[in-house]
């Protein structure tokens, strides 16, 4: 993706805004999927007013839906890993002014995670989301959920992330030292995270309680 600059420029350099607290996302251990859109065209969205991701029954009827609103946890994933995208670059050499290279976008992120010892039926079903424009949440060990916004200061909308490539691997057998695995990978967009918000539910948790109604 190129650079996204204002053109023409602002009067003075923009503010850059210094928060009193840190901000770190912990060990990612479940992901949520869901489509990103819905079949009128619209984004799946958590509108607070009306459905507040921090609060169970804004989970509940997405858990039991029969469309696209529908949602679905991961179980426990193990060795997350995002590897975020690196610049992307130009020249260097006689090409450019004084040999430095220009910076002319980034890549994409990548997401890799393992599924142990689950079973095939459990990566079965997963692997069918591989032809579906779905998108995800994050789910850390915190019980927090890490989910894209509208970028506002007091978000009003969330949305999941966007991603791409989803791959969902064969069972690799760990025989005698090892540990029966399958893989998890897909793409996330340059400029995936410029909205992430950290969403600490109320009423429930996050790791355990979205589960499908039975």
């Amino acid at each position: 993706m190129g650079l996204l600059t204002d053109c023409p420029r602002s009067a003075a350099l923009n503010s850059v805004p210094l928060e009193n607290c840190l901000e770190s996302v912990g060990q990612i251990q479940k992901m949520v999927f869901q489509r990103i859109r819905k079949t009128d065209g619209t984004k799946n969205t958590f509108v607070t007013a009306t459905a507040d991701p921090a609060v169970l029954a804004s989970w509940t009827p997405l858990l039991a839906a029969a469309d696209d609103t529908k949602v679905v946890q991961t179980p426990f994933i193990a060795q997350p890993e995002f590897e975020p995208g690196a610049a992307r670059k130009y020249g260097g050499g006689n090409a450019t002014l004084g040999g430095i290279e220009l910076v002319i976008g980034r890549e994409p992120t990548t997401a890799t995670a393992m599924l142990l010892r689950n079973s095939q039926k459990t990566v079965k079903a997963l692997k069918k989301f591989m032809g579906e424009d779905v998108g995800v949440y994050f789910i850390d060990e915190f019980g927090r959920i890490i989910a894209d916004s509208d970028g506002a200061e007091a978000p009003v909308n969330y949305y999941p992330f966007p991603i791409n490539g989803l791959f969902v691997g064969d069972k690799k057998f760990g025989g005698l030292e090892d540990i029966d695995s399958n893989a998890i990978e897909f793409g996330m967009f340059p400029n995936w995270s410029d909205n992430l918000r950290i969403i600490t539910p109320t009423d429930f948790d996050a790791l355990n309680d979205l589960k499908t109604p039975a």
